[in-house]
């Protein structure tokens, strides 16, 4: 039995009594644009609202840490490897910049907007994956880092820039446009968040207010994003991450210019281990967590969550 998304029969028939002779998204009116875009917000709003909660708990206790609290932050991050920039060919990785028109990337910074557009790898590698899935086209990209002054400035116009937990701001975000973006891929989009995050792979938010899907990796994927940045940029395929029923623990203390690492490991076959597959996730996990910094030194943090080992 083929499944057909709501919304597309909605859009179907708007393609219909605008253009009957021409299935062209272009065609729809303005007005009822919005009111399909309407309706995709409204039916993610149950989920959007449980992982805003989700994002404010799992990252809430590294806001201190991992904050870029100025420009010079980003700067730093970016000579450093704390950030990376999205590559200069992103429209290859299925990828567009608003650079200009309503709400560009660094709109509050324009003379430096190059400099916005990147963020933590894990982050961009999280991009990549999202695009990667779309098949009706680009998906246009408003924002990524943020330094906290900039986020700030934001809460004036911008009422989803009022958070405790500032994602932008972590390097860990990026907002999908939805205005502007043909219907289609709109529809597509949210097909492939919700998967994702049933998957347990992101955080997703519908912005209303913004009409953005602001995006966010789960923190248990935070290695597994990491290492698709690396393969995407060397050309090689990645595939899709694999759970399997072995739950480990790992416990990871990271200071600048070194890493120490403590693991406890909780898991029913602890002979399973042997196989390399923990001591692969935790090279991955050390090196996302070494490659953050905070402009106050020596700082260190600790970071315990629960992930599944990839195969």
């Amino acid at each position: 039995m083929i499944v057909t998304h709501p919304l597309v029969l909605i859009l179907a028939v708007l393609l219909w009594l605008v253009s009957p002779g021409v299935a062209r998204a272009e065609r729809v009116t303005r007005v009822e644009y919005l009111s399909v875009v309407n309706d995709v917000v409204a039916e993610l709003a149950p989920r959007s609202a449980h992982d805003a909660v989700a994002i404010r708990e799992a990252y809430a206790p590294y806001v201190a840490s991992l904050t870029l609290d100025t420009f010079d932050d980003i700067e730093e991050g970016l000579a450093t490897g704390g950030l990376v920039p999205l590559p200069e060919d992103a429209e290859w990785f299925n990828v567009r910049v608003r650079r200009e028109g309503g709400s560009p990337i660094g709109e509050k910074d324009v003379l430096h907007q190059a400099r916005y557009v990147s963020a933590r790898t894990a982050a961009i590698g999280c991009l990549i994956d999202v695009a990667s899935r779309i098949k009706s086209g680009p998906i246009e990209i408003t924002s990524l880092v943020r330094h906290l002054g900039y986020q700030n400035e934001l809460r004036s116009t911008n009422p989803n820039a009022m958070t405790d937990v500032p994602t932008h701001a972590l390097g860990l975000a990026f907002d999908i446009a939805i205005v502007n973006t043909p219907l289609p891929t709109v529809l597509e989009l949210e097909d492939v968040l919700r998967d994702m995050s049933d998957a347990g792979d992101i955080l997703v938010i519908a912005e209303r207010q913004q009409l953005v899907f602001h995006v966010v990796p789960q923190p248990s994927r935070l290695g597994w994003y990491t290492e698709v940045y690396a393969r995407a940029i060397n050309g090689a395929p990645w595939g899709r991450m694999v759970d399997d029923d072995r739950v480990l623990t790992p416990t990871v203390s990271a200071a600048i210019g070194s890493l120490r690492i403590s693991v406890t490991v909780e898991a029913e076959d602890i002979a399973a281990i042997a196989d390399g597959g923990l001591t692969g996730y935790v090279a991955r996990l050390g090196a996302f967590l070494s490659s953050t910094w905070h402009s106050m030194s020596p700082w260190t943090f600790s970071l315990t969550a629960p992930t599944s080992r990839t195969l």
